[in-house]
């Protein structure tokens, strides 16, 4: 009979070790934010950018309207505190402030290209971050951080619904300058038409390739 009970504790052991571990709640968290954003073909929503730089310990706050389409395209319209529009039709960027008479080119996106690929699902979340779930303000939110060395992410946060739809994002670079978009009237696979994504130069204006 002890020999039937230690090989029936042993088989028991064998079996649990052999079963996959436990998700943590933070792991999980991130493949559900993932997969929900991979059904999304294209959305528009209001969005409001707060900017907090470190060093002059000011703070800029703009809003306007963003939209995105698969694969890689977005266009950012900002109307507060003044207009200005940031294009991408998935290989060039265009930054254009009226006021400057100036549009700035690019293969190289920014902060913003970050978060149009995770509101798009088109960023591996655990293949390239570090996932944890932080409390701030009474509210959970992820955390992200870069699994490699990034020059321009030091961390980043997502505010997420209960259906895992991002509401929230919040980028901090490495010198602890803050960059937190929040998102309304989400409205998802809308069919966006491509044109929205192209861009014209204006007449008169300078390009500069940055």
């Amino acid at each position: 009979m002890a020999l039937l009970s230690y090989l029936a504790a042993l088989a028991s052991a064998l079996a649990a070790a052999a079963a996959p571990a436990p998700t943590a709640p933070a792991a999980e968290t991130a493949r559900r934010v993932e997969e929900r954003h991979k059904s999304v073909r294209d959305l528009q929503a209001r969005f409001v950018q707060t900017y907090r730089s470190r060093l002059l310990g000011r703070e800029i706050v703009e809003r306007g309207t963003v939209s995105i389409k698969s694969p890689g395209r977005m266009r950012w319209e900002y109307r507060d505190p003044e207009p200005k529009t940031f294009v991408s039709d998935g290989k060039t960027f265009y930054f254009y402030v009226p006021a400057d008479k100036q549009v700035i080119v690019r293969d190289q996106a920014d902060t913003r290209g970050v978060t149009a690929q995770l509101l798009a699902g088109r960023l591996e979340i655990l293949e390239h971050f570090e996932v944890g779930m932080e409390t701030l303000e009474g509210r959970e939110r992820l955390r992200l951080t870069p699994r490699k060395a990034d020059p321009e992410l030091e961390r980043l946060y997502l505010d997420v619904d209960g259906s895992y739809r991002i509401r929230g994002i919040e980028i901090v670079d490495p010198q602890g300058n803050e960059s937190r978009f929040e998102f309304q009237d989400l409205r998802e696979n809308i069919g966006l038409p491509d044109r929205l994504f192209k861009f014209d130069v204006p007449r008169g204006v300078e390009v500069i390739s940055g």
